[in-house]
């Protein structure tokens, strides 16, 4: 039986919000001591990261609630996911603190612009932001497996040039509320939007 196009719709969005209830239960395992279930937890988390957002565009399922609900899960999966790294890697946790805190406080300094600027945290899941993701969550097995950090540094890098990013589409399209990809996006948002201002008035007949 085929599934019913609201219900394949509304996929996108029920990943998001699997996503906001594991990370309490990954937490729970990390203070229970469990870096296995932590470890499991935490991956099938940032799975339904990379699967969310593919479905919604193939789905043709895009809203304006189901980017918000992705961000907020973002923000949970990356908030719970440090915590448990801190709990269960302490050690690793306290050599990294620098890098940790340098790309915590680009991401969380584009939502503090973001409500200055728009009123709202931006949701524009640019492709640098989902670029990322994906290295911070790749480039944990070597740092946690304590093979070299030196990939988790550039994930964080990369993590700092996507928040630059970031602010700098919130100067050039304050006014947008979807998707802007990167800042080449912006720019043309910015000038279909001047293009439109200047177009004269129709006349009446």
């Amino acid at each position: 039986m085929a599934m019913p196009e609201r219900s394949k719709s509304s996929l996108p969005n029920l990943l998001s919000a699997a996503r906001i209830l594991l990370m309490p239960t990954a937490l729970t395992a990390a203070l229970a001591g469990s870096k296995p279930w932590f470890v499991v937890l935490l991956a099938v988390a940032l799975a339904t990261d990379a699967i969310d957002g593919f479905l919604a565009r193939w789905l043709h399922a895009e809203t304006d609630l189901g980017r918000k609900l992705d961000s907020a899960a973002d923000y949970l999966t990356l908030l719970g996911g440090l915590a448990g790294i801190a709990l269960l890697w302490p050690d690793i946790m306290h050599r990294e603190l620098p890098w940790v805190a340098a790309g915590m406080t680009m991401f969380f300094g584009v939502i503090v612009y973001g409500f200055i600027r728009l009123g709202r945290a931006p949701c524009y899941h640019t492709w640098m932001a989902k670029f990322a993701a994906v290295a911070c969550a790749v480039t944990l097995v070597p740092l946690l497996a304590s093979m070299s950090p030196v990939p988790f540094h550039g994930a964080m890098l990369l993590l700092i040039a996507g928040g630059v990013e970031e602010i700098a589409i919130i100067n050039l399209v304050p006014w947008h509320e979807g998707e802007v990809p990167t800042v080449w996006h912006a720019l043309k948002l910015r000038r279909q939007r001047a293009a439109l201002t200047k177009a004269p008035a129709p006349e009446s007949s």
